[in-house]
């Protein structure tokens, strides 16, 4: 609200106007639903062939660290968070063409099922650790977001910065000496700054702007989110 010739009487305006304020402001606050409570049913190739898939055989197929469960994931639950993550991994493979053995980042990408936290997310990527988590209602649905998160911490690692992203900087480095910095390839880093620059020619960050009003801290506008969400 503006307009106000005074402090006062922005003041006098908020203790009479304080239910029409507060509305707005819980107005601004509510953001849309960008997913669904659960999944819709995967309908595509039967990558399975209508087999369970053992975490074992997961992290084989994918060349994965390993897999982690939480104590509150049964039986069940635990095979049908692998069979959806498989299902979603091997479409993931189909569309971008990366071998599903490739799709771990030569080995350092790990898995958890509902064992690294809670809260309101349906997946989360920790670099740190370089797992992803997915939660049992709807983290299938999140992997190929997460996975991005992962490959842009990924070539990030590759430069010596653990915790770090590659889309926060796409661009060459150079040594102490002064020569450039070859640990990533040219053509990757053009590849990422591509992203950056379609992003910034788009009116998403506009619109997450829009959804970061009300954060004490940016987190749809960042460009790490934006790009994943891309």
């Amino acid at each position: 609200m503006d307009g106000f010739k005074s402090a006062k009487e922005a003041f006098e305006f908020v203790k009479t106007n304080h239910p029409e304020l507060q509305a707005i402001w819980d107005g601004m606050k509510a953001n849309p639903e960008e997913r669904r409570k659960e999944n819709r049913e995967r309908i595509g190739v039967d990558w399975r062939k209508g087999s369970d898939i053992s975490s074992a055989e997961f992290a084989s197929k994918f060349g994965s660290r390993g897999v982690e469960f939480g104590n509150w994931v049964n039986a069940q639950e635990r095979q049908n968070s692998v069979n959806e993550a498989y299902d979603a991994f091997m479409d993931l493979s189909g569309v971008t063409g990366i071998s599903p053995n490739a799709l771990s980042l030569n080995g350092e990408l790990g898995f958890a099922f509902g064992a690294r936290g809670s809260g309101k997310f349906n997946a989360h990527y920790e670099p740190g650790k370089v797992v992803i988590n997915l939660t049992k209602t709807r983290g299938a649905g999140s992997l190929a977001h997460e996975w991005w998160h992962a490959i842009d911490n990924y070539f990030s690692r590759a430069r010596g910065i653990k915790d770090s992203y590659l889309t926060d900087n796409p661009r060459q480095r150079r040594a102490p000496d002064g020569s450039p910095d070859n640990s990533i390839r040219i053509e990757m880093i053009e590849a990422f700054k591509g992203i950056i620059s379609a992003i910034d020619h788009s009116k998403l960050r506009q619109r997450s702007l829009v959804l970061d009003r009300t954060r004490s801290e940016a987190y749809w506008s960042t460009t790490i989110e934006m790009a994943a969400r891309c």
